[in-house]
């Protein structure tokens, strides 16, 4: 990683230099007309003739003067330069700074945010690929605990070069958090990302004990991803990236993964790849959040883009606004994030014993608390948390009853018991739609919204009457 030239070069400063002879010598002859105009304002024609025809004469006569004003100008002009060449500097430092990890001396998260993204952008526009290098130091915590973190500080700063010399110049190495490193490889496919993390795991592997003693061995475990062929966006591609990643921590570490299919999405909800991608804007970004939320239970897969679409639906049957209608459809599509925090094991369950089932309803209030620390998500954060209040005031987490329960939590709730109820889940089969629509009927005004069930069920008697 090449850091950024600081100094002027020589060619602008000679630049500068020459820009101040030029000035002086041009400032120089429009004196000398100049005053021969003012002698001509006097009367003093011949002056002025005389100046005008012979203008190089007038100049050598007075050679004296004119030395000591280029002189002037030139050094008013070197040091303008020098100013400009502190600017230049104290501007370039500043940006350094800000782009660089003062830890490793590589490139921060900040800076690897905004690489990935243009990267992602030139390879969509020519139809190339990018692909994307997540390493994480092995055991780093107990490392950090049992030698200092002065000298985990040191580990993080090694692994940083061995990281630089095992990539490209073109390539981009970036600290992503804590001990996390991120390498952006352009115009790479994921075999031969898999070969550079490779061998930037054996180097590291190899190379640890010399340098930090047999009983400290470092090892790393990396995850590979690959835009367009795993994802189709940047965050996206960071998600995949960290499955990849997570599957060869799960598998014995010290290892290097592409992401497939079979990679496991479990994400601890405290780092930092969640909050990027809530206090993103792009809606991209949610869809592969809610996309890893229902991965981790294999009867949920594209529940939550269903659960989206139905909410949406009785929304506008509902007449809500524009904008309401953009917190619905982000409230929906995460309207189980809290179940990140919920073990698979529990997930995936056909009876749960009572401490497994309080696990299970808290996951409400546990999304709540996630989105709470991203200010962006603020407005669905009532969807989130009371999605699994009931009308009559029986449910949870907050017992809230009737009108008191948020509107776009009563939509969601609807939508969510619809698309659970119509798919299996590992308790029961999934239930035909005449039999979904029984229970809804069944449970109007006890669980949900009356006035939503009966503006569901014509929903969706009109739509079968315009198939018809």
């Amino acid at each position: 990683m090449a850091k950024p030239e600081i100094k002027m070069s020589l060619k602008y400063r000679l630049l500068f230099y020459f820009g101040g002879f030029a000035f002086a010598a041009l400032s120089y002859i429009v004196g000398v007309w100049a005053y021969g105009l003012e002698s001509a304002s006097w009367g003093d024609i011949l002056l002025y003739e005389s100046l005008m025809k012979n203008l190089g004469y007038s100049l050598t006569s007075h050679w004296p003067s004119l030395t000591v004003w280029v002189f002037v100008c030139v050094v008013i002009a070197a040091v303008i330069g020098y100013l400009f060449d502190r600017e230049v500097y104290y501007r370039l430092r500043a940006e350094e700074r800000a782009n660089i990890d003062g830890v490793t001396e590589i490139y921060n998260h900040r800076h690897f945010q905004e690489r990935l993204e243009a990267e992602i952008e030139r390879a969509e526009r020519y139809g190339r690929t990018v692909s994307l290098i997540l390493l994480d130091l092995d055991y780093f915590k107990l490392f950090n605990d049992n030698w200092g973190h002065q000298q985990g500080d040191k580990a993080l700063k090694w692994f940083a070069g061995i990281c630089k010399q095992s990539i490209r110049n073109m390539d981009v190495l970036a600290r992503y958090g804590g001990e996390e490193f991120v390498v952006i490889l352009p115009e790479t496919g994921f075999t031969a990302a898999l070969e550079v993390a490779e061998r930037i795991r054996q180097s590291a592997e190899k190379m640890s004990a010399p340098e930090f003693g047999k009983n400290s061995r470092i090892t790393a475990s990396a995850g590979v991803a690959t835009f367009p062929d795993h994802a189709k966006s940047k965050h996206s591609l960071i998600l995949c990236a960290d499955a990849a990643l997570y599957s060869a921590k799960q598998r014995g570490r010290n290892r290097s993964m592409i992401y497939d299919e079979s990679c496991s999405m479990l994400h601890h909800i405290s780092t930092n790849h969640v909050g990027a991608l809530l206090a993103s804007e792009d809606f991209s970004a949610l869809e592969a959040l809610a996309t890893v939320i229902d991965g981790r239970d294999k009867y949920t897969r594209g529940h939550s883009r269903s659960v989206m679409e139905i909410s949406l639906a009785i929304g506008e049957k509902a007449g809500m606004s524009e904008e309401e209608l953009e917190t619905l459809k982000s409230a929906s599509l995460l309207h189980d994030l809290g179940k990140s925090g919920t073990p698979e094991e529990v997930l995936d369950k056909k009876t749960l014993d009572g401490s497994e089932r309080m696990q299970i309803e808290n996951h409400p209030y546990l999304g709540s608390q996630i989105l709470r620390r991203v200010q962006e998500m603020s407005s669905i954060l009532p969807g989130v948390r009371h999605h699994h209040e009931r009308y009559d005031g029986k449910g949870y987490p907050s017992g809230l009853a009737g009108n008191d329960i948020p509107l776009i939590a009563r939509i969601i709730a609807i939508a969510d018991s619809y698309d659970a109820m119509t798919n299996h889940r590992p308790y029961r089969d999934a239930m035909s739609h005449e039999e979904a629509v029984a229970e809804l009927k069944k449970c109007s005004g006890k669980q949900f919204d009356p006035e939503l069930v009966e503006m569901f069920l014509g929903m969706i008697s009109e739509s079968k009457g315009k198939a018809a």
